[in-house]
């Protein structure tokens, strides 16, 4: 029985009552083709909702047919971070409360990662305590960035102590939080930006140090991680330099290459080609690949098509360790204090 640690999944009532209740600026209307609309106020875009974010028989038919024993999902990234802002108290609440709804109607196939509150960094490491103790959360969804505040700022070094100590995944999901005008149109920035901004975070906690600090953190990235593992030489090598290009700070807080921490992270088989699947687990081994879809999102892998052929001509153990074993070791003792 296979699990998939990349899904994501909103519950049709939260939507509804945005309509009639906003949360935190969010309100929810109708198209004129029925679709479900979400806008944030003061803001000109909108966000079209997937019918597949919140219709669960479609999910799980796709779950049983595809023998997925559990899927871990998180709320869409456009909820939890955009440019200036990240979700706060009031949004967290809501979303966990009805993710937990959502899981409660899934046939035990389906388990949330909670929301953090990064947009008031003074209330985040309390309300996780609740999300844990309170609601039973053994992960979170983490965006790349806190509106753009990067996730190695020192306000959120709690939040790491925190996430360390309870054992709890760590989802780390890009979002557009971080826009620039050369991306332009043609939606370049989930394209190109996405994978950047994963690189982008987890290259700043490297060299920041927060990764050596938090050894024992269980991360996940999203989409193969990004850019990361085709970089992973360029980092080092700004690590070894010794001639015009050496750079102090590129050691000042880390005592070993920057590819040994990112030896200590989990990568989902959300990479979009069997190429790049294949290099993911060739560079990062079995034992660092986890299984993930990005269900419901055609600009994923909903139904395995691009990952589940490179994971299936693996040896016996490689394949299993992909399907579930890895995530059952994530899991094992997540939410539980150290």
């Amino acid at each position: 029985m296979n699990i998939d640690l990349h899904a994501h999944a909103l519950n049709e009532r939260f939507i509804v009552d945005l309509a009639k209740s906003p949360v935190a600026g969010l309100r929810s209307e109708r198209d004129s083709e029925g679709l479900y609309i979400i806008r944030r106020a003061g803001d000109d875009r909108k966000s079209t909702i997937d019918p597949h974010l919140f219709g669960l028989e479609h999910r799980l038919e796709s779950l049983k047919r595809r023998d997925i024993a559990l899927q871990l999902f998180g709320p869409p990234p456009f909820m939890l971070a955009w440019p200036g802002g990240a979700s706060g108290v009031e949004l967290v609440r809501a979303l966990n409360k009805a993710s937990l709804e959502t899981a409660a109607e899934s046939e035990g196939r389906m388990e949330p990662l909670a929301a953090l509150a990064l947009g008031e960094p003074e209330l985040v490491v309390a309300e996780l305590e609740y999300a844990v103790h309170e609601q039973g959360f053994r992960g979170v969804i983490m965006p790349s960035s806190a509106g753009g505040k990067p996730l190695d700022d020192p306000e959120f070094a709690e939040l790491f102590v925190a996430i360390e100590r309870l054992g709890l995944i760590v989802f780390l999901h890009p979002t557009s939080a971080a826009p620039s005008d050369r991306f332009g149109m043609y939606g370049v920035h989930v394209l190109v930006g996405w994978p950047f901004e994963t690189s982008l975070a987890i290259t700043r906690m490297i060299f920041n140090g927060l990764l050596e600090r938090h050894p024992a953190l269980k991360m996940v990235l999203a989409h193969g991680g990004g850019n990361l593992v085709f970089l992973r030489g360029r980092l080092d090598s700004a690590y070894e330099a010794t001639g015009w290009e050496a750079d102090p700070y590129f050691r000042q807080h880390i005592s070993e290459k920057p590819s040994a921490y990112l030896d200590r992270l989990y990568y989902d088989t959300c990479a979009l080609s069997e190429e790049s699947n294949r290099f993911v687990i060739q560079t990062m081994g079995s034992d660092r690949v986890v299984f993930g879809s990005d269900y419901p999102f055609d600009i994923g892998d909903p139904e395995g098509r691009r990952s589940v052929p490179v994971i299936d001509r693996l040896a016996p153990g490689d394949r299993e360790r992909i399907y579930h074993l890895n995530a059952k070791k994530l899991l094992a003792d997540a939410g539980n204090p150290r």
